[in-house]
């Protein structure tokens, strides 16, 4: 059988900045999976580099049998667009074949998923590709249970992976190139913003630390790793797997730099000086806020004390540290951005930026916002858009809200217009350096 993969395209325009381009990892397994079964498998990043493979005839030449289309929310409205060419081409007689969806958007929209489609994959995808690879599957919506065993998948495809351009570095190393690997699934936390619960679940599901390992060395091996770049929400939350994966990387001198996705709860001080020693050189920390209030309103679970422990502890052992904020959810006063800006100043930690919340779908807030209508716009895609939206784009992004959103924002809250004097004296200081007041 011959299956083509397909990610979609980034939009014009998005809330979210999608600039990065590394590797589909979740859909890299389903490839590695087809091949296994003896599939001639084609992938076509489009998320990457967009292309017309249909009006290419691209199918035909390939007698493509199943096209798999990897769905999340931002890129939506692409993947939509391809399920309508892919059908037009079935009711021209064109093409004959089937066409699959999966992904994080199936997972928190299914809804919006056309008729058309004839399998429809929501959560895990490596039971349910197998299944219908070997004709065993009649419903078109497929969840399956969890994997227990992910030391049982394939190693990625690295063969297609590392002919295509992707990002192969990580902003906070000097190693290049820089793969990335997810190694954990689900998350136990109840973050209110945030739809991996919706996506995978809570229970945390991981690789063994020989696992890990032993790709990593695939990589430096085969495609001469310098770094390798964990893209998870919880690489620490297992502390033994942790220990044990730094143990094994000093026993066996596997000279390679690291970073990693975390959080603070789960970073001690021993824990962080044998990372380091095991060749960790980075830590992206959710820390969303400096203000107590703030985190315990988003459910986050963790205090302002651990967030200082956490860098302190990461820049004593020579461990850089980028901090992700989040302003502009419900109830957030400028005190409360105040009390996060002091934070970081305080902490000086090696970079640090704020994302400007938007409502995902699947999210706890997000249905929070939406039954009480306390968002100003909501998207053909489903995002919702708090008031004074604008506002807080220009400040935190230096940049028009039209830039990345069509649509005319008006209110403000009493945060949003202390922000706006605060961008004017912002302005006047800017000038005032020049020498060019007005």
């Amino acid at each position: 059988m011959n299956l083509l993969f397909v990610t979609s395209a980034a939009p014009e325009k998005s809330p979210f900045f999608t600039n990065e381009k590394r590797p589909p990892l979740g859909l890299g397994f389903l490839i590695a999976i087809a091949r296994q079964k003896g599939h001639k498998v084609f992938f076509l990043d489009r998320y990457l580099q967009p292309t017309s493979f249909i009006a290419d005839n691209f199918l035909r030449r390939h007698r493509i049998d199943i096209v798999g289309i990897q769905a999340n929310t931002i890129c939506s409205r692409d993947s939509l667009r391809l399920i309508a060419d892919l059908d037009e081409q079935r009711r021209n007689k064109a093409w004959k074949g089937k066409i699959i969806v999966g992904g994080p958007h199936t997972a928190v929209a299914p809804e919006t998923i056309p008729e058309a489609v004839d399998h429809m994959v929501i959560g895990e995808g490596e039971t349910a590709v197998t299944e219908i690879l070997d004709g065993h599957v009649r419903e078109r919506i497929i969840r399956r249970e969890r994997l227990k065993n992910l030391d049982a998948l394939p190693f990625q495809p690295w063969d297609l992976f590392s002919r295509l351009p992707y990002d192969d570095a990580c902003p906070w190393m000097e190693a290049r190139p820089v793969y990335t690997l997810n190694t954990s699934r689900g998350c136990p936390f109840d973050c209110t913003f945030c739809s991996v619960d919706s996506v995978w679940g809570k229970r945390y599901t991981y690789w063994s630390a020989e696992r890990i390992i032993a790709e990593s060395e695939y990589l430096v091996r085969s495609h001469g790793a310098q770094g390798i770049y964990f893209r998870e929400d919880n690489f620490t939350l297992n502390a033994k797997r942790t220990e044990e994966f730094c143990r094994r990387i000093i026993t066996k001198n596997l000279r390679i730099n690291w970073a990693c996705e975390t959080r603070v709860d789960t970073l001690s001080r021993d824990l962080i000086d044998l990372m380091a020693a095991a060749g960790c050189r980075a830590f992206y920390l959710g820390i969303e806020s400096g203000s107590q209030r703030m985190l315990n309103a988003l459910h986050k679970g963790i205090s302002v004390e651990q967030i200082e422990h956490a860098v302190r502890w990461s820049q004593a052992a020579g461990i850089r540290t980028y901090c992700s904020l989040i302003a502009g959810t419900p109830g957030e006063t400028f005190g409360d951005f105040r009390k996060t800006r002091r934070l970081m100043r305080r902490l000086k930690p090696y970079s640090y930026a704020t994302n400007v919340f938007v409502g995902i779908p699947g999210s706890e807030l997000y249905e929070t916002i939406r039954r009480d209508h306390l968002y100003e716009f909501k998207d053909d895609i489903g995002l919702l858009y708090m008031p004074g939206f604008h506002v807080k784009c220009r400040y935190f992004y230096g940049m028009d809200s039209r830039e990345l959103v069509d649509h005319e924002f008006s209110s403000k809250t009493a945060f949003d217009r202390k922000l706006e004097l605060a961008l004017q004296f912002r302005r006047l200081k800017y000038l005032l350096r020049r020498g060019k007041p007005r």
